[in-house]
């Protein structure tokens, strides 16, 4: 067989479809026929992923793969419920869909059958645990929790010294709002009075 015929795919790898054109002339059809065989999987229009070899059967490429892919290397943070549960601040909702900042698309997208919300947002190239706790305080309502019990959370736990006091007053000075600014210093002033 030739390479036109039989491309070598590497397993949890990305391909667009005009990643394909140097197997064969029409990398279309090329695309419809690997998908057909179940060497690729669609996750979106013109968009391929091989899938990953498990004990289990084929399994899919992770989610920062996926997005790695579709965003075409343009920088994201996957938020949510995944990174905001573990702050202790009070929050266990679970999404359906996975809550990703980026800086090329916005809108909800479903990707190799995964839901992504996808927002143009301004974040840190390398988010702390304090940006997270901004983040939770923006989206409060999203993660299904009252801001008078996130806030009285937040107290206690910056009571623990669980949080770079600084570096929180900094991300919410610039990534919050003027009013999320001033509830961490409130929060601050008043674990400290205890």
């Amino acid at each position: 067989m030739t390479a036109a015929t039989q491309p070598e795919l590497n397993p949890g790898q990305t391909y667009r479809t005009r990643d394909l054109a140097r197997w064969g002339r029409n990398p279309a059809r090329l695309a419809r026929r690997l998908v057909r065989e179940g060497r690729l999987r669609e996750v979106t229009h013109g968009l391929y992923y091989t899938p990953m070899p498990s004990k289990f059967g084929p399994a899919p490429v992770s989610d920062e793969v996926l997005l790695r892919a579709f965003l075409n290397g343009e920088p994201f943070i996957i938020s949510g419920s995944p990174r905001w549960n573990p702050l202790g601040l009070g929050s266990t909702a679970m999404f359906a869909s996975t809550l990703v900042y980026n800086t090329l698309r916005t809108g909800e997208f479903k990707l190799a059958g995964r839901t992504f919300v996808l927002r143009r947002v301004y974040f840190p190239e390398k988010p702390t645990p304090e940006w997270f706790v901004v983040d939770l305080l923006k989206h409060h309502d999203m993660a299904g929790i009252g801001l008078s019990e996130v806030r009285a959370n937040l107290v206690d736990t910056l009571r623990l010294g669980r949080w770079n006091v600084e570096r929180l007053r900094e991300m919410a000075a610039t990534y919050g709002t003027k009013a999320i600014a001033a509830l961490i210093d409130e929060c601050i002033v008043e674990a400290r009075a205890s």
